[in-house]
């Protein structure tokens, strides 16, 4: 899932209104695949929500492991890697969906299923076309081969990523 040829762009998955992906359980990521040093100037700290509903500041690093191809963004786990995929990305929603907060605070996200797009969002905080940044900035990888106890096993390759590729918009406070 991390290396060069299992990642596509996600403009290569969309096919007109059709969207090249199987309709099967499993463990996705997406990836920055722009240059690096145009994520690293972004807008990199958000403030969240932490115990007591006191404000958490964090920073989002450089911390992905070399052996990446790409900077990890977020991974994720479903029972339908094709509708997620979708539900991440609002394709059918132009313009920001989420406006930016001036001190970074975290924006209430539109649906509770578009992690990507609230943190593309969150990071290009003066993108106006957020959609075509993902299109040609952003990939997608998956696996789907979980074929012994699906449900345990996907729940704990989804955690071993997240610990493993340390991806930003996984990032949340403790409560």
């Amino acid at each position: 899932m991390h290396t060069f040829p299992s990642i596509r762009r996600v403009e290569q998955i969309f096919h007109g209104q059709t969207v090249d992906l199987p309709e099967l359980p499993g463990v996705y990521a997406f990836w920055w695949m722009a240059p690096k040093a145009k994520l690293m100037a972004a807008n990199r700290h958000i403030v969240l929500k932490g115990p007591n509903d006191r404000h958490v500041d964090v920073e989002y690093k450089d911390w992905w492991p070399k052996e990446l191809s790409y900077p990890c963004l977020y991974i994720g786990k479903s029972t339908n890697i094709k509708k997620r995929f979708s539900l991440h990305i609002k394709r059918g929603s132009p313009g920001r969906l989420h406006e930016a907060h001036p001190q970074n605070i975290k924006a209430k996200p539109c649906t509770t299923s578009c992690q990507l797009r609230f943190g593309i969002e969150h990071v290009f905080p003066g993108e106006q076309n957020p959609l075509l940044l993902i299109s040609k900035s952003v990939g997608f990888s998956y696996r789907t081969d979980f074929p012994v106890n699906a449900i345990a096993e996907r729940f704990f390759e989804e955690d071993r990523l997240v610990g493993t590729w340390r991806p930003w918009f996984n990032v949340d406070s403790e409560r």
